[in-house]
């Protein structure tokens, strides 16, 4: 962590180094400094989709779904065929209870990914969800 720390001072504008160290500190169960670290690495690199993907699911794992599930649409303004970022979406709003939402990710998931067998069984799992939920 040291000299990930030192490596960072000397280079503070490289996300990488930012990504790293924020990775080391959810492994040491240090959320709230390993959350600035991949908001930072996200912001210093907003080409890297799987910055802002990471950033997003760490949100949501401590609790922050609405910052998630914005840091997540804004990446996939940015990445719309980012796999990992629909399927965060997906399960995210299911989870929330927006049905509706997570049939919408899901069915451009399967537009970007029409031959894979779980995601059409994942809109078809939605689909009846919706139906089946009280209007």
């Amino acid at each position: 962590m040291a000299l990930l720390r030192d490596t960072i001072a000397a280079a503070p504008q490289d996300a990488g180094l930012h990504y790293a160290q924020g990775l080391a500190l959810v492994r040491q169960k240090q959320n709230n400094e390993a959350l600035a670290e991949l908001r930072r690495a996200a912001e210093l690199a907003p080409d890297q989709a799987q910055y802002a993907y990471v950033y997003a699911v760490s949100l949501h794992s401590a609790g922050r779904v609405e910052d998630a599930l914005s840091i997540l649409k804004e990446n996939l303004a940015k990445h719309s065929t980012d796999r990992d970022t629909l399927l965060a979406l997906v399960s995210f709003n299911r989870d929330a209870g927006n049905i509706a939402a997570a049939l919408d990710y899901a069915q451009r998931l399967a537009q970007i990914a029409p031959n894979d067998r779980r995601v059409s069984e994942l809109v078809d799992t939605l689909k009846r969800q919706l139906e089946s939920s009280p209007r």
